[in-house]
C-alpha cells in the first residue's frame, strides 16, 4: 500500500503506481461534504425569491441536481485511473497550449468562489464569537490555506470527518425548517420562465464541479472501476446538494430571501443559531478546501513554475484578502460575474464527453501533446458564443431568454453546441489529415 504523506509533494505531475491509494467511496464523502454549505443553500432560497412556490422549487431542485450530478459523475469517470487532475488531463483534448484558456478560466472561477465563500464563513465566525469581522475572516482563511498547503490526502480526511459533523448540524437545520412548515404562506406558482431560471441556477451550481471532478480521484489505483467512480461522485454530489437546497427552498418560501445568508440562518434557528453558524463555518471550509486545491492545480496547468504547496498558499491568501477588502455590494456584483463566467463550463463539458466517448482522454495523450488542438479550441469558443442568446442574468439577457419569459437555457445550449462543434471539427480535421497522407504516397 502506498504511504500517505502529510504534505502532498506532487504538483500536477502524473501520479505513478507506487503512490496510488484509496477507494472510489472516498469520492462520495468528499462531494457530499463539499456541498453541505451556504452556496447550495442560497440556490434553494433563490426559487421562492424569483417567484416559484415551494413545490415548483422542489421539482426544479430535484431535476436540476439529477442533470448536474450525472455530468459531474461522467467527467470524474473520464479520469478514472489516469493519475492526472482534471485540467491537466484535458491537455489530451486541447493540447498543452490550447488548454491554457480553460485552465485560466477554471483558476479564475475556483478562486472567485473561494473568495465569496470565505466572506460568508468569516462573517459567521465573527458573529459566533462576537469578534471583529477581520478576525473571523483571518481564522477561516488560515484554516483553508492550511488545507490547501497540505493537499490531497488531508483534504480527503477533512471532508470525511465533516460528513458526520456537518451532517449532524444540518439535521438540526432540517428539523427547524420542517417545524416552520405551518408558517409557510400560500403562493401562486411562478411562470415557466422563472422555473427555467431556477432550474439553470441549480444545474449551474452543481455541474460547475465538473471541471474539478478528477482532481480528487487522481491518486486512485490504475485499475479503479470507472463505474464505481461515477456512482460515488453522482450520489455524493446529488444527495449533499439536494438536501441543502431543499432546506434553502423552505427558508426562501418563508420570505427571508432578502436577508444576508447569516441573517437567514439566525431567523430559522433562533436559540440554536450557534450550531447553525458552526455549520456555515465548516461548510465554508469544506467547499473552499476543494475550491482552493483545484484553483492551485489549474494555475499550475498554465505552466507557472512554482511548487504546488506555495501556489496554494498564495492563491488562498489572495482570495482571503479580496474577501476582507470587499463590501456587500462588491461581493454581490462579484458573484454575478462568477455566475456569468461559469457559462464556459457547459461547452467544455460537451467537448469532454465527446472526447471520452472516443477514448481520446488518456494520460499518454495529456503528457505528450504540446501545441494547440484547433478543433477543440474552436469548438470551445463556438460553444461559449452559442450560450449568449440563451443567457438570463441581472447583467445581460439574450434574445432567446426574452422569448422564454426570462428563462435561462444557456447551459444546455453550451453543452449541445460545444459537443456538436467538436464532433464536426475534429472529424473534418481527421479527414484532412487522411487526405494529406494519401496524397503524399
Amino acid at each position: 500500500m502506498a504511504q500517505k504523506e502529510l504534505v502532498e509533494p506532487l504538483g500536477i505531475e502524473w501520479v505513478p503506481p507506487a503512490k496510488r491509494h484509496g477507494k472510489p467511496t472516498q469520492l462520495f464523502s468528499l462531494w457530499f461534504s463539499a456541498n453541505l454549505g451556504m452556496p447550495a443553500w442560497l440556490v434553494g432560497v433563490l426559487g421562492p425569491v424569483l417567484g416559484l412556490n415551494l413545490m415548483q422549487t422542489i421539482i426544479a431542485v430535484i431535476l436540476g441536481n439529477i442533470i448536474a450530478s450525472v455530468l459531474v459523475g461522467l467527467t470524474a469517470k473520464a479520469g478514472s485511473g489516469q493519475g492526472l487532475a482534471q485540467l491537466p488531463l484535458s491537455r489530451s483534448i486541447f493540447g498543452r497550449r490550447g488548454n491554457y484558456l480553460p485552465a485560466f478560466l477554471n483558476t479564475l472561477s475556483a478562486i472567485g468562489w473561494y473568495t465569496v465563500n470565505t466572506a460568508v464563513g468569516g462573517e459567521a465566525l465573527a458573529r459566533l464569537f462576537n469578534w471583529p469581522l477581520a478576525l473571523g475572516l483571518l481564522v477561516v482563511a488560515v484554516g483553508q490555506i492550511a488545507l490547501g498547503y497540505l493537499g490531497y490526502d488531508v483534504i480527503h480526511r477533512f471532508e470525511h470527518i465533516m460528513v458526520y459533523v456537518q451532517g449532524l448540524l444540518f439535521v438540526l437545520m432540517t428539523y427547524e425548517a420542517v417545524r416552520h412548515f405551518s408558517y409557510l404562506p400560500y403562493v401562486h406558482g411562478g411562470s415557466y420562465g422563472v422555473f427555467l431560471l431556477e432550474l439553470a441556477a441549480v444545474v449551474s451550481y452543481s455541474f460547475s464541479w465538473s471541471t474539478y471532478a478528477s482532481d480528487y480521484g487522481r491518486y486512485l489505483p490504475e485499475n479503479t472501476s470507472g463505474r464505481h467512480v461515477f456512482w460515488s461522485t453522482f450520489w455524493g454530489t446529488f444527495l449533499g446538494t439536494l438536501w441543502v437546497e431543499l432546506v434553502g427552498g423552505v427558508v426562501g418560501a418563508l420570505g427571508w430571501g432578502n436577508l444576508s445568508p447569516v441573517s437567514m440562518v439566525q431567523h430559522l434557528m433562533g436559540p440554536l443559531t450557534g450550531f447553525a453558524l458552526v455549520a456555515i463555518v465548516f461548510g465554508t471550509m469544506t467547499a473552499d478546501a476543494v475550491n482552493g486545491y483545484t484553483a492551485t492545480l489549474s494555475a499550475l496547468t498554465l505552466d507557472i513554475p512554482v511548487r504546488r504547496a506555495y501556489a496554494a498558499v498564495f492563491l488562498g491568501a489572495v482570495g482571503s484578502l479580496v474577501a476582507w477588502m470587499a463590501n456587500a455590494h462588491l461581493l454581490a456584483d462579484y458573484e454575478n460575474f462568477l455566475l456569468i463566467l461559469s457559462y464556459w463550463v457547459a461547452p467544455w463539458v460537451g467537448i469532454v464527453l465527446v472526447a471520452a466517448a472516443r477514448g481520446i482522454i488518456t494520460k499518454d495523450q495529456a503528457l505528450s501533446r504540446r501545441g494547440v488542438d484547433f478543433a477543440a479550441l474552436g469548438a470551445f469558443i463556438i460553444g461559449i458564443l452559442a450560450v449568449i442568446p440563451f443567457m438570463s442574468t441581472t447583467w445581460f439577457e439574450g434574445p432567446v431568454a426574452k422569448i422564454l419569459d426570462n428563462g435561462d437555457t444557456g447551459y444546455y445550449a453550451g453543452i449541445i453546441v460545444g459537443s456538436l462543434a467538436y464532433s464536426v471539427l475534429s472529424r473534418r480535421r481527421g479527414r484532412s489529415a487522411s487526405s494529406r497522407s494519401v496524397s503524399g504516397l
